[in-house]
């Protein structure tokens, strides 16, 4: 990861610690901070009632032409992953099993809805679990997640020609896929796909519009290619996020229908990716581009999603910091997802299966998500030229089998999950073998 940081770490905690010290403000802009919120209550006074009806709002008056709202909002997810399986080491396979248990997120934000128009939004990592790798679990400040400030140009200049316009400003995660444009609190298997995974942008500095009219929705994204744990230091170049949506208003054969493409295209490739030894960017890919669906009937759920890119330039650097080509990384790759789903209890007990395949023009063109077989090939030490801690091939299938129960909807649930992988590099067998998973998943 970098080490530098455009604001430092104290600045943002300073900055968060202000929304909230606003946030429990008895009076503010003359207005009572205990006026009534525009909500029902809790329905059963329970528990659950409580973490499903917004605890965390905790000012809410649309008359206040200063400040509407003001709340705080968080997520907990807890997993537990067992491996079995056999992973390449030198010219053969090793058979493996290995388990760990992790706290996936633990993350706590605040927001501000004020002078009718703007929103300002921000959340904080709290969680630095190296469990999995055998070191601490450390529950602090980590980095910056998300900081924007939002525009309601729609609202401020009363616009006809639209429905909605936004401006962003700010960090935020840019979806590139379908898998990637469902939240962590609501998406229905322990991890998205290894394909989602590939091409996925990690929360990035940048200046984002959104717009929809009747069923159509649009939204372009350009921002900095650097990685940083708090804001960009806009020391690479930029890459650049289009999608555009359509959501059916009376779908044939389906209840509810919507399909949505998404392309990011890269200003300069290495610049993005690789710009100095152990300082990486955020995005690997020349392009990329995923078309994908989402459908509902009765209780039956389908998501759809086929997934390409070019993998450009790819260079290894030496300890001293030498880059050497690696032409067997590069090439284009192209993997589809398939997601049904179905409730066997509505609401409440669902299952869900999810197949995904890929396929690679070079041999190490594909590489499987870290979690957690490629965790597992560093903890149990594989070395090799294309060992399992790589995690690199030309061609990958995987199938997921798992049920939820959700507690209290998507604000609190329970999974539990095999997934079964197989992946090749030319006659290579890099890792064949089966993940059972374990979750827990909360959301105020």
């Amino acid at each position: 990861m970098p080490s530098r940081v455009f604001v430092t770490a104290p600045r943002i905690r300073t900055l968060l610690l202000c929304v909230f010290v606003l946030a429990a403000s008895p009076v503010f802009g003359g207005m009572d901070a205990k006026a009534p919120i525009d909500e029902a209550p809790g329905k059963n006074g329970d528990w659950c009632s409580w973490l499903e009806d917004k605890p965390g709002t905790l000012y809410k008056n649309k008359k206040n032409p200063y400040i509407q709202e003001i709340g705080v909002f968080g997520r907990f997810q807890w997993q537990y992953a067992y491996v079995d399986g056999s992973g390449s080491q030198g010219l053969g396979t090793r058979d493996f099993n290995y388990d760990t248990e992790e706290i996936r997120r633990f993350r706590v934000g605040a927001r501000v809805k004020f002078l009718e128009w703007l929103e300002l939004a921000g959340s904080v990592n709290l969680s630095n679990d190296l469990s999995p790798l055998g070191g601490p679990r450390k529950i602090e400040y980590f980095n910056l997640y998300s900081a924007t400030l939002a525009f309601d140009a729609h609202k401020a200049f009363n616009l006809t020609s639209l429905d909605s316009l936004d401006f962003t400003v700010g960090k935020k995660k840019d979806p590139t896929s379908g898998e990637r444009a469902i939240s962590s609190r609501f998406i229905k298997t322990v991890e998205r796909s290894s394909l989602s995974r590939f091409i996925a942008i990690p929360s990035s500095t940048g200046m984002f519009l959104a717009a929809d009219k009747g069923p159509w929705a649009w939204d372009f994204g350009v921002s900095s290619g650097d990685l940083s744990l708090e804001f960009s230091d806009f020391d690479r170049d930029y890459f650049y996020v289009l999608h555009s949506g359509y959501k059916a208003k009376e779908p044939c054969y389906v209840d509810k229908f919507r399909v949505d493409l998404r392309v990011v295209i890269n200003g300069d490739e290495n610049k993005n990716s690789y710009f100095e030894l152990e300082n990486f960017g955020t995005f690997d890919q020349i392009w990329s581009a995923s078309l994908s669906t989402r459908s509902k009937m009765g209780r039956c759920e389908l998501l759809t999603d086929i997934i390409c890119g070019d993998n450009g330039e790819d260079y290894s650097y030496s300890e001293i910091g030498v880059p050497t080509r690696n032409p067997e990384r590069e090439g284009t790759f192209w993997g589809l997802v398939i997601m049904p789903s179905y409730w066997l209890v509505e609401d409440r007990f669902e299952t869900v299966f999810r197949y995904q395949y890929v396929s690679a023009s070079e041999e190490e063109g594909f590489r499987i998500a870290g979690r957690y077989a490629r965790i597992a090939g560093e903890v149990l030490d594989f070395t090799g030229p294309n060992d399992l801690s790589n995690g690199r091939g030309d061609r990958h299938h995987s199938a997921y089998l798992g049920l939820n129960y959700y507690l209290c909807g998507d604000n609190a649930k329970l999974m539990a999950g095999v997934e079964y992988d197989d992946l090749n590099s030319g006659s290579q067998d890099v890792y064949d073998g089966f993940t059972g998973w374990a979750a827990f998943r909360m959301y105020f």
